[in-house]
């Protein structure tokens, strides 16, 4: 029959070790469907016990009479077969085994605990006491089997079940391990190869069954809006037919690859009819087709008319294919795909997407220290770098693929010198685009072209390229350089962001990968010289705990902002007091551990409205305006983007060192502000709203260049970014292109209502309760005693006194510089700067420093604004929006 070459092709198996799970209704609808599928070859079956009064053992009387040669699975679940009795389930247990032994035949007893908790009598515990002798356990008559679920998302579960599994196995009854069903590809390899080599190193004996779903319409249906416990499927698969088809395809790839998989389960409802049938035809047909390259696609910047929803156009998906850039011949030679400090990962990596298209693939690191200078790569980015760089290391390794590591103080020099050991043709690379990497990359160039090396340039770490869109002066539907007019530019001019790849594409892609014949040498990643801690205190453990650095963990943040935050994200992400507020994101987008046109495609193909997601969608397009401002300002994380503020007057000398050192340590005694200081000290983190606070004390109130702080935040944040970091800084300090519209308040604590932010990262406040939490020094002596606080004591006074005060003289002072830079002042007192191709153009600027030509500050009546009266400014816009950090 066709059906018989059909289950046989598709699996990749011979068909006495297909296995079919068994789903029906009555012993008539049991005996139909075993003859059904006896009729295309199909004699492995198994049978479920959902119910205590399910009976498994006259079901497996019922297919014997229809098959008498059939190799038959019986499961029994702990659950459903309970006794009060001592021992009682023990005993039945023993029955139920000696019922099944009786039969004769091939038989098998799949236990299980059942879901929910595991009481004192669960699977393992049972296997360890059901009378069976370890010697005769390939020659009994109802040999034992177990299931292991390799897809639990956590490490801790999976640990837990791995530790269940090894118990079972070393009590010597167990002789088949059944895997459950899971979307999860990486885990499923790791899982075959820890089984194999268990199997190897520990001559243990038993045989392994891998489980499939047939990705049928209505499973999928099933799966996504009731899921069965222990089951975790990921969202490709429950997205669609296509999507849980080819990860079942790549799954059977694994289980006929992985040299210890003996069988393979097709689970319940398993093969019901000729539709289920036509399924595994498709299967068949896809796999003929071929390659695993004609399933990856890519976005190109159309529209597909018969995929528009919701009123947002969807990219069309088409193949991908080699880089046009490269000659066919280039492709039959090795190649290098170089890694950034910006683009750790593989999934919707442009440079590795087009690398493995060559005969070899040298996944390569250099670490140059002298080349990082002062805004690249320094203190907590280095720690969450290296462990990023080892999890990456890790995952190729599970492919047969190595990350190859140097350390050099010459990256030009030591590059050329790996292609010509790897006879390299071409180097794959993502740009950083920053000013410092477009110069080296210059250089690199040249030097690689005269060894016949090509550079072929992507772009994985943003939404746009920088460079690609093109802004007028002056102010349209903004000022230049501000969000909306950028985010309208790129739409009208680039289209929608690319879409990304599938994660199982990218995992077919991985696994078609070849290693090049000989291995180049290796610099071991802690011999890299990377968050090399020279002091006794180990402040890198903190950051290590709090940001776990992988693909895995990026796309588990992920996920778990959806579920718990996103929703909630446009109402309370100023809240730094309250779990899933925001996303914690922003460390996997810098080291680029996770793609943001994933996580831009997943808000807007979320459910919730526009006006629901519009914030968190809009930070991402602040990630890339901030990469637009320094590509036209490549200074501006130390110099003044609107020039003439270089002439502003901070504090000086020895005061601003102690304001400023005050405010690293978080011992300004301001509540607030400590407590986030505090916390970036500790984590290398905190939540946006936290940031523009202390930004606002340093800048507004201390009266500390807002330089100081760049510096501090660069060293300090696992997120540092040259481009996000001075943006932020530059509109703290108002000389930025969108000079902030308003001062945080150190002492409101909106950010904090409950205070528990607060008494987290100052426990030595704990005893207060707000107001006075955030403002002790209001607190009567009484309260403060009971509270165990003395000022100056157990917590620091002040470190100025007179808020309003400071912020009087900062407004004078930036009043008298721009009264001294009359030509950098319009007719409305709006500031002007010069952009790079030598216009002016007029930018956003406060009212309380806009100023007439006499240096009088304008006196703005409070009116309601007419159409031509907003062209010259704009309205109070929400804090948070004007901020590059997705936090």
């Amino acid at each position: 029959f066709v059906a018989i070459s059909l289950i046989s092709i598709v699996t990749g198996f011979e068909m006495d070790k297909v296995r079919i799970e068994l789903f029906f209704k009555s012993e008539d609808d049991l005996r139909e469907r075993v003859s059904f599928l006896h009729k295309y070859g199909v004699q492995s079956f198994n049978l479920v016990n959902k119910s205590n009064k399910d009976t498994v053992s006259h079901w497996a009387d019922v297919i014997r009479e229809e098959v008498p040669d059939a190799s038959i699975c019986s499961h029994y679940s702990l659950k459903y077969n309970k006794s009060r009795q001592k021992d009682g389930a023990l005993k039945l247990l023993s029955s139920f085994m000696k019922e099944i032994e009786e039969k004769g035949g091939d038989n098998e007893i799949l236990i299980v605990s059942g879901s929910g908790a595991k009481g004192n009598f669960n699977s393992v515990t049972a296997i360890e006491n059901i009378p069976v002798n370890p010697s005769n356990i390939k020659s009994s008559k109802a040999k034992v089997a177990v299931a292991y679920n390799p897809f639990f998302p956590s490490a801790e579960a999976l640990e837990e079940e791995q530790g269940r599994l090894l118990r079972k196995l070393g009590s010597g009854k167990v002789n088949k391990v059944y895997f459950q069903f899971g979307s999860n590809l990486e885990k499923l390899r790791d899982a075959l190869d820890w089984l194999a080599k268990l199997r190897s190193e520990n001559n243990l004996r038993f045989n392994v069954c891998g489980s499939i779903f047939l990705p049928t319409k209505k499973l999928i249906a099933q799966q996504k809006f009731r899921p069965w416990n222990g089951v975790f499927l990921c969202e490709e698969f429950l997205g669609s037919e296509n999507g849980a088809r080819s990860i079942v395809m790549e799954m059977m790839r694994l289980y006929k690859a992985s040299g210890c998989c003996d069988e393979i389960l097709i689970e319940a409802p398993g093969v019901r009819n000729e539709n289920d049938l036509k399924i595994l035809e498709m299967l068949m047909n896809e796999q003929d087709n071929g390659t695993t390259m004609s399933m990856i696609q890519h976005g190109k910047a159309s529209e597909d008319k018969n995929n528009v929803g919701q009123g947002k156009k969807r990219k069309k998906m088409e193949l991908l294919s080699p880089s046009p850039l490269v000659k066919p011949e280039a492709l039959t030679k090795p190649t290098i795909l170089l890694f950034g400090t910006h683009d750790v990962r593989l999934h919707d990596n442009e440079a590795f997407q087009l690398s493995s298209f060559h005969k070899n693939v040298i996944p390569v690191f250099v670490w140059c220290k002298e080349d990082q200078g002062k805004w690249g790569v320094r203190g907590a980015t280095e720690v969450v770098l290296k462990e990023a760089l080892t999890s990456l290391d890790r995952k190729l390794q599970g492919h047969g693929l190595s990350l190859i590591c140097r350390s050099t103080n010459d990256f030009q020099k030591e590059l050329s010198k790996l292609c010509v050991e790897t006879n390299a043709s071409t180097v794959y690379l993502n740009r950083q685009c920053t000013p410092e990497s477009s110069e080296r990359e210059k250089t690199w160039e040249k030097d690689l072209e005269s060894i016949d090396v090509q550079v072929v340039y992507c772009q994985s770490s943003l939404l746009y390229d920088p460079a690609s869109p093109l802004l007028s002066e002056g102010f349209n539907g903004g000022h230049w350089g501000t969000l909306m007019p950028y985010l309208k530019a790129c739409r009208k001019q680039l289209g929608e962001p690319r879409r990304p790849i599938k994660r199982h594409e990218t995992f077919a892609l991985l696994s078609g990968v070849k290693p090049p014949l000989k291995w180049p040498k290796s610099t071991p990643i802690n011999d890299l010289g990377l968050a090399g801690i020279t002091s006794k205190e180990r402040w890198d453990q903190t950051i290590v705990e709090a940001f776990p650095m992988s693909e895995e963990d990026a796309l588990r943040s992920l996920n778990d902002f959806f579920t718990y935050g996103f929703h909630r994200y446009e109402k309370e992400r100023s809240r730094a007091d309250l779990v899933h507020a925001t996303s914690r994101l922003s460390a996997h987008l810098r080291i680029g551990t996770l793609s943001p046109n994933e996580m831009y495609y997943k808000i807007e193909d979320s459910v919730l409205p526009y006006d629901a997601r519009k914030t968190i969608s809009r930070r991402l397009i602040w990630r890339d305006l901030a990469y637009y401002q320094l590509h036209h300002f490549p200074d501006m994380c130390e110099k003044s983007i609107r020039a003439h503020y270089e002439q502003t007057k901070w504090v000086s000398g020895e005061e601003e060192r102690r304001r400023l050192k005050a405010w690293k340590k978080g011992e300004t005694g301001f509540p607030l502000v400590d407590a986030g200081m505090k916390e970036l000290w500790a984590t290398g983190w905190m939540t946006q709203s936290i940031r523009m606070v202390v930004a606002s004390f340093l800048t507004e109130y201390l009266r500390v260049n807002w330089v100081k702080g760049c510096e501090w935040f660069h060293y300090t944040l696992v997120d540092a970014d040259p481009a996000i970091n001075a943006m932020m800084w530059q509109n703290a300090g108002r000389s930025g292109i969108d000079q902030w519209n308003f001062v945080m308040s150190p002492t409101a604590a909106s950010q904090d209502p409950t205070g528990k932010y607060t008494k987290k990262w100052l426990p030595e406040l704990s005893g207060l309760s707000p107001p006075v939490l955030h403002s002790p020094w209001k607190a009567s002596s009484e309260v403060l005693q009971l509270a165990g606080v003395e000022l100056g004591v157990t917590y620091p006074n002040r470190v100025i006194e007179d808020l309003e005060g400071e912020r009087q003289k900062t407004v004078e002072n930036v009043v008298e510089m721009r009264h001294k830079n009359q030509n950098a002042n319009d007719d409305r007192g709006y500031d002007l700067i010069i952009l790079p191709n030598g216009k002016a153009t007029v930018v956003f600027t406060k009212k309380e420093y806009r100023i007439d030509r006499d240096g009088k500050v304008l006196q703005v009546l409070k009116r309601r604004r007419s159409r031509e009266s907003s062209k010259a400014g704009r309205g109070r816009r929400g804090r948070s929006q004007r901020t590059a950090v997705v936090d």
